[in-house]
């Protein structure tokens, strides 16, 4: 267990940098480790090199105790680093090319989940799979809406209007209206291709691929049969 500073006014209001050069706390250069009114209780020092060891919140400045001489050496090491993430920066150049060049090659169904930059706003309608079935809703204002999440109100649940339902955007069960009606225009096998390469675990769980395919193979035969 870590061992915190007095949580005084003043060390609650204390920012950034008000510990530089000092002790490791409010540093400018700490970075990862847990964190509790701005102070790193545990941190790495971003100037010294990445296997050093973590410091605690009260750790003295190490750079202040060292020789002018060993400067060159830390210097030596951020070149390096610079040296990495240039060819990094090269490499990633490359593969963007190559990105840009099969772009135009591939079906313009919906983005996969992990790619969606669409926003659900409140009152957007949405399509949701749940009971085995794709269901009409409302995005609703809820839990961390507009930062990972979406809530939901369905039209044939009425106990969802109580405490409204929802899950993470990143999730193949929730759909903008926009990207549903898409699916419904277009052959089934784009649903299957693109449900299928989000065959992964959700909170533990699979998603239960051929039931979603099931689903939208009815909501087609609906829309044809209107």
């Amino acid at each position: 267990m870590i061992r915190e500073p007095e949580w005084t006014a003043e060390n609650m209001n204390r920012k950034e940098g008000d510990t530089t050069f000092k002790t490791c706390g409010w540093c400018e250069h700490t970075g990862c480790g847990t964190v509790r009114y701005g102070c790193h209780l545990n941190s790495d020092c971003s100037l010294l090199k990445d296997y050093d060891d973590e410091n605690l919140w009260n750790t003295e400045c190490l750079i202040m105790k060292m020789s002018k001489n060993d400067i060159p050496d830390l210097i030596r090491n951020k070149k390096y680093d610079i040296k990495n993430c240039l060819e990094g920066i090269k490499s990633a150049k490359k593969e963007m090319a190559v990105l840009n060049k099969i772009k135009n090659k591939l079906s313009d169904r919906p983005a996969t989940v992990d790619a969606r930059s669409e926003d659900f706003n409140d009152n957007d309608v949405v399509y949701v799979f749940h009971n085995k079935k794709w269901n009409r809703g409302i995005v609703v204002p809820g839990y961390r809406s507009h930062d990972g999440c979406v809530s939901y109100v369905l039209d044939d649940y009425p106990e969802s209007k109580g405490k409204p339902w929802g899950c993470g955007v990143g999730v193949p069960c929730v759909m903008s209206e926009k990207d549903f009606k898409w699916f419904l225009s277009h052959d089934i096998k784009e649903f299957e291709t693109w449900i299928k390469i989000q065959d992964s675990d959700y909170n533990g769980k699979k998603l239960g691929i051929e039931d979603y395919i099931y689903g939208m193979k009815n909501c087609k035969k609906e829309g044809e049969s209107k």
